[in-house]
């Protein structure tokens, strides 16, 4: 009797590489962990993200099912080994996908006359995301994708040649397997190249016209590091960028122009790395290179991040006065309003605590007894109220036919706890504490025997 064994989408501990597949064979390990564990779960969630509840069978199956040949027939070739269907056109502002992009996609690819999906990437509930130029998927897909444009539809038949080449994977996969390749681009974003300064030979490092592009393309690297979260080697990027470029030798006013419109832009990323990284001195340092470069008329977003570092700072006053600058130039930013609501909320308080400082510092001996007493007379009759409740509660629960009740320890004060414990002695109760959970109190009766 042959075993029978279930079939599913499984994650692996180390990325198995299509290349090596392909070329000399790969191990690889199965991770049999909770898939579900809350920990791998994305936190960088887009609003243009599907969900898994929101993927409906239909459009799972595959668009055609009859042979390969009769569907090449509908289809334009793009090459020799890829024939390509457009079913929704994209927008063609950017172009097609380039190398050097990070691109996101939805896809699902089947095999000739089979009508589910041998791999999609709507099964796993989620868009796919890969660099270009970077050999981490299958030749044909990447092939296939840079002739797409943003926001386009289109189906592929991609020759085995440009996928599992002539062994295949077998059962999977078989030998010389042709796929019909269902994809949507939902966008991309240029990425730049993290080596692109360090490959600037020496002799060329002071010409502004090798050395822009370079720290263009560093600033692309460090927007996508931003996208990720990779906010140290952002700033590492927009920082060695910044230093390339004034390095430089200018040769006109032109050259000027171009350099000093690109360190505004990077010295303005950099404040907001060094927020993200809770740095807001040096925050306040790249400021003062922007308000030079700039002729003191820094951004709105400037000011935004100035605002937030002063206010970490303790600067408060000057904090609102950069948001307060900040708004006027966008009135409508609700951001910005917060933000000022924000500050207006500590300043009174930080005023409030100094008046109260010097109060107590010039009061007499006789006024600090008086406040002192009024403070405590306040203090024994909230203590009383307290006392008076609980005393009911404990009289109403002994009343009662229940035996123990579930309390809350974060619903108390220290002071009121002890009072409850004081109190429930003198009723023969006791209460106890969880030692699983040190949030969840029981008081009970005790046993009279």
């Amino acid at each position: 009797m042959e075993e029978e064994y279930q079939s599913g989408a499984n994650l692996l501990k180390e990325p198995l590489s299509f290349a090596e597949l392909i070329e000399g064979g790969a191990q690889f390990e199965v991770d049999t962990a909770d898939v579900n564990n809350p920990l791998y779960e994305d936190i960088n969630v887009e609003d243009d993200e599907v969900g898994e509840e929101e993927i409906e069978n239909e459009a799972l199956i595959s668009p055609w099912t009859r042979s390969f040949d009769e569907l090449r027939e509908l289809m334009t070739p793009i090459g020799e080994h890829i024939y390509k269907r457009i079913t929704r056109a994209g927008i063609k502002d950017q172009g097609p996908v380039p190398e050097k992009a990070r691109v996101s996609l939805r896809y699902s690819a089947y095999w000739e006359g089979q009508s589910a999906p041998f791999d999609s990437s709507m099964l796993r509930g989620t868009k796919f995301e890969f660099e270009t130029g970077s050999n981490k998927v299958l030749e044909g897909l990447e092939a296939a994708v840079r002739t797409m444009c943003a926001y386009e539809q289109a189906e592929f038949i991609i020759s085995y040649k440009l996928l599992f080449h002539e062994l295949g994977c077998p059962p999977r996969i078989k030998p010389k397997a042709d796929g019909l390749f269902k994809i949507e681009v939902i966008g991309f974003t240029l990425i730049g190249d993290q080596q692109s300064l360090e490959n600037i030979a020496p002799e060329d490092r002071t010409k502004f016209s090798i050395v822009y592009p370079k720290a263009q393309d560093m600033h692309l690297h460090g927007k996508d590091c931003v996208k990720r979260g990779l906010y140290r080697n952002a700033l590492g990027a927009f920082e060695n960028a910044i230093t390339s470029l004034n390095y430089c030798r200018l040769a006109d006013d032109k050259d000027e122009l171009k350099q000093r419109e690109l360190l505004i832009t990077l010295y303005t990323n950099v404040m907001f790395c060094n927020n993200k990284l809770s740095r807001p001195a040096k925050v306040c340092i790249a400021m003062r290179a922007l308000r030079h470069l700039t002729q003191n008329k820094p951004s709105c977003k400037a000011l935004f991040h100035e605002g937030r570092a002063l206010a970490a700072l303790g600067e408060y006053e000057r904090a609102r006065e950069a948001f307060v600058q900040a708004q006027a130039k966008e009135p409508n930013n609700k951001e910005i309003s917060e933000e000022i609501i924000k500050m207006e909320q500590r300043v009174s308080k930080y005023k409030q605590s100094i008046r109260e400082i010097w109060t107590r510092a010039l009061s007499t001996p006789q006024e600090k007894q008086k406040e002192e007493t009024v403070e405590n007379t306040e203090e024994n009759t909230a203590n009383q109220q307290v006392k008076r409740d609980f005393q009911a509660q404990l009289e109403e629960f002994d009343k009662s036919a229940l035996q123990s009740i579930q309390l809350s320890r974060k619903g108390y004060t220290d002071k009121e706890f002890d009072v409850l414990r004081l109190l429930a002695t003198q009723h023969s109760m006791k209460v106890s504490m969880s030692p699983l959970d040190v949030d969840r109190l029981t008081l009970s009766k005790l046993s009279i025997n």
